[in-house]
């Protein structure tokens, strides 16, 4: 048997659960941050490598 065998372990009380959700979702908020630079840096990367150098549209 685990030691962390969360079948048997006491529920919340609501003084964790304020305590956690206090704490914020710094990680997700990294994450988001992140990926839409990504998708920024996809975009403008397009738009200077691929749209510009074909020139004006006729």
């Amino acid at each position: 048997m685990e030691a962390n065998d969360t079948h048997n372990a006491a529920p919340p009380t609501d003084e964790d659960v304020e305590r956690v959700v206090a704490a914020g979702s710094h990680g997700a908020i990294a994450v988001a941050g992140v990926a839409a630079l990504i998708v920024m840096a996809i975009w403008f990367g397009f738009y200077f490598l691929v749209f510009l150098p074909r020139g004006v549209i006729h």
